[in-house]
């Protein structure tokens, strides 16, 4: 299970990193205005790759091997 929850943190990570670049490269718009339009992403793949990670830690903390 570990390597479960080492994928979700990382498709997490994965969801941070494009939505940051998808804010930026919206953020110049097509004629280099600022914001010129108003769909430039927004930070719903950031929430989603946030939640990602702390479900993962979370999941990771609570859960125990049987041995």
């Amino acid at each position: 299970m570990r390597q479960l929850f080492l994928f979700l943190a990382f498709l997490g990570v994965v969801g941070i990193a494009l939505g940051a670049l998808n804010l930026v490269r919206g953020a110049a718009g097509p004629h280099g205005i600022p914001f010129s339009f108003e769909n430039y992403g927004g930070p719903g793949s950031i929430i989603a790759g946030l939640m990602l990670v702390a479900g993962s830690l979370y999941l990771r903390s609570v859960w125990r091997e049987r041995r």
